[in-house]
């Protein structure tokens, strides 16, 4: 299961009022936290015991039990863990500082990312694709840079995939799926309204639903979702500059892909290969 103070800290922007206390305590004093009942627990946080089941749900947890052993098991190798902290891009930065700020943010995604996600997610989401009569993948925005990514790898290895920059067109894509089909749909916030409606539309056509986003599992993207993929991001106030966030998501494409040609190693590198464009001397 991936660290569940990584999914506490990913969740945090998204938690309700009543979660947003809770949340803040439970990352900035762990230890003190850990081993309690849900009552003294709720005690100490101020918040109701049925706030911190809840919360357990949305984080994909069994129960409060499965929070405490994740919790404990988190302090365990929280020495290990480096948490950088990295301050938004300021109008006085020197091109200096934007670097060290950029690239440590990107540093940073990625890491708290691979945190983020359970491995055995990664494999259910290739038995899906491995499956998959045919792959349709949706995004808008900066997240259609991250699709076209990945439908640029899936061709490049003879996978049959879809995916098309006008909106009119995923939701057509989408309209016609089939039982045995597979959606991948890429949305940071997981409130777009194209891609979500988009989901909706495969789902009722019996497709399969993978998203990778970054809006935690108790978005509507997540909850249509099959299995979900998580992005995290270190940026603060510049979300609408898709930086840092962008790379989380090429991060899990690339995991997901190379993955993908692991299961069938010797058939897609053959093919690789086939395809390889060489340069003309």
């Amino acid at each position: 299961m991936a660290s569940l103070l990584a999914r506490l800290q990913q969740y945090r922007e998204s938690a309700s009022p009543a979660e947003r206390g809770l949340v803040r305590q439970i990352l900035e004093d762990p230890a003190r936290l850990s081993g309690l009942s849900i009552h003294e627990l709720s005690e100490r946080t101020f918040a109701s015991p049925s706030t911190v089941s809840r919360l357990c749900r949305k984080l994909g947890l069994s129960g409060y039990r499965d929070f405490q052993r994740q919790l404990i098991y988190d302090l365990a190798i929280l020495r290990e863990s480096e948490r950088a902290i990295i301050g938004d891009l300021h109008p006085t930065d020197t091109t200096a500082q934007t670097a060290t700020k950029v690239i440590g943010g990107n540093i940073a995604a990625l890491t708290l990312t691979e945190k983020l996600n359970d491995p055995a997610v990664f494999d259910a989401c290739v038995d899906l694709m491995t499956a998959a009569r045919t792959i349709n993948l949706f995004g808008m925005g900066a997240s259609l840079l991250s699709a076209r990514d990945l439908h640029y790898k899936l061709l490049r290895i003879g996978v049959v995939c879809n995916l098309i920059d006008d909106w009119h067109g995923q939701l057509l894509y989408a309209s016609n799926s089939m039982p045995g089909d597979v959606a991948i749909a890429i949305s940071y916030s997981g409130s777009t309204r194209e891609v979500n409606t988009c989901v909706r539309k495969a789902r009722e056509r019996g497709a399969k639903v993978i998203s990778i986003t970054g809006s935690g599992f108790d978005s509507e993207l997540a909850r249509n979702s099959d299995e979900v993929l998580l992005v995290a991001s270190t940026e603060p106030l510049m979300r609408s500059a898709a930086t840092a966030s962008r790379i989380g998501q090429l991060g899990v494409i690339d995991i997901l892909f190379k993955s993908f040609v692991n299961r069938d190693y010797e058939r897609y590198s053959e093919i690789l290969e086939r395809n390889q464009i060489l340069k003309q001397k």
